[in-house]
């Protein structure tokens, strides 16, 4: 099942440019880098961070781990 991205909850100025652009579900941003959808107006880090668990991407990529 796709996510609509009304279900991430996200900013209303970030929802409705995302709108704007054509994306309604999840799904339809698949195919953009993470920096094109950081370059995305009003994206901002909590709502990347959102965005980028409904992908099944990883938000910190270069965050090692503590041991």
């Amino acid at each position: 099942m796709e996510t609509k991205l009304s279900d991430l909850k996200l900013t209303p100025s970030l929802f409705a440019e995302l709108n704007q652009l054509g994306y309604e579900v999840v799904g339809d941003m698949q195919h953009l880098s993470d920096v094109e959808i950081l370059r995305i107006p009003g994206m901002g880090g909590r709502d990347w961070r959102k965005v980028a668990e409904a992908l099944g991407r990883d938000p910190y990529p270069d965050r090692k781990e503590r041991k």
